[in-house]
């Protein structure tokens, strides 16, 4: 019997995190976290639990940031 693929730990992290602030913020207030690879998942991961925990949203450009990732473009957040 062929095994199902599985997502990544680091990825189902990101997931549960991101499910969990867009409850406690709102699905608009989920910072750009488009292009982030799975080594990074888990450090965004634990920025957006953080932010829940303090009640606390991040900017939109917040992970990008801390990561030192490039800028995401403004027009997606509109």
């Amino acid at each position: 019997m062929p095994r199902c693929p599985t997502m990544p730990m680091q990825d189902r992290t990101l997931e549960v995190a991101t499910d969990q602030y867009c409850a406690a913020f709102g699905r608009d207030a989920l910072p750009c976290i488009a292009g982030l690879d799975s080594a990074l998942a888990g450090a965004a991961a634990t920025m957006l639990a953080d932010a829940v925990t303090a009640r606390r949203p991040l900017r939109y450009c917040a992970i990008a940031d801390a990561l030192g990732g490039p800028q995401p473009p403004e027009c997606v957040s509109l």
